[in-house]
């Protein structure tokens, strides 16, 4: 098995939406990133980041959530793009798992028509709801003839303990992140926007944008027995500090 990330370009915020302490005037170019495991049995895809199209046009995709959050990249950061790096393309994706449905999250998800999606039932429905619509779902990034499968709890994805999909709710109903165990490496936990940045994880801070903050709390010390338990590698959501740092495609975790 092999783990490789890309940045899917970036997000111009303020940092106080994670990090409320944070000054206000201060900004933060956050990665968009995504993960992709080979594994014997068929590629998995975790997440597939933004629609490129936001990137000439951030409005026409994301509407008025396009001014406090600002597209950083062009059309070669989509995640097609990205899989080129390592000579991928949509039909060699037998899974896709999304940690949720959030815009920069699941904006490349119509560019997987022959992959199972693999999301929370609570999510799915979530994202269906009509008033959530612009609250940073978008149908034009999910709706589509895709094969979904929803999915309650854990789920171990090929039953041989490599890939397991563990639900974090908070950040949204459904949010769910990734265990992947890899030879070499170990246990390496992705954890979407569950821990978005250092301070979210090791400070317990809580951010401006989840759906549930006790929710979120107990998912944060879920995730410490977690990482605790399997001596983890903890790969953030958004962090830059750290995600400027690990390796990308086409460099790989083995």
């Amino acid at each position: 098995m092999r783990l490789y990330a890309m940045i899917c370009g970036r997000v111009r915020c303020r940092q106080a939406i994670f990090l409320p302490e944070a000054e206000k005037d201060r900004y933060v170019d956050m990665p968009m990133p995504v993960f992709l495991i080979t594994h014997p049995e068929g590629n998995v895809l975790f997440d597939t980041g933004p629609h490129p199209d936001v990137f000439k046009d951030a409005a026409s995709r994301w509407g008025g959530l396009a001014k406090a959050f600002a597209p950083v990249g062009d059309e070669s950061d989509g995640i097609l793009k990205q899989l080129e790096k390592i000579d991928l393309a949509p039909d060699n994706i037998k899974y896709v798992v999304n940690s949720h449905l959030h815009f920069d999250h699941a904006g490349g998800n119509q560019f997987f028509p022959e992959s199972t999606f693999l999301v929370s039932k609570k999510e799915l429905a979530w994202a269906q709801t009509p008033d959530n619509e612009g609250k940073g779902y978008f149908k034009a990034d999910w709706d589509h003839k895709l094969t979904y499968q929803t999915i309650e709890g854990e789920h171990d994805i090929f039953g041989d303990g490599t890939l397991k999909i563990i639900p974090m709710p908070g950040h949204s109903p459904g949010h769910q992140i990734l265990r992947v165990k890899l030879e070499k490496q170990g246990v390496v936990i992705l954890s979407g926007d569950s821990v978005p940045f250092r301070e979210n994880y090791y400070e317990f801070v809580v951010p401006r944008n989840n759906i549930d903050n006790t929710q979120a709390i107990q998912s944060v010390h879920d995730l410490h027995r977690l990482i605790e338990e399997e001596n983890a590698f903890l790969i953030h959501g958004h962090d830059p500090g750290q995600l400027d740092e690990i390796k990308t495609a086409p460099e790989c975790y083995t």
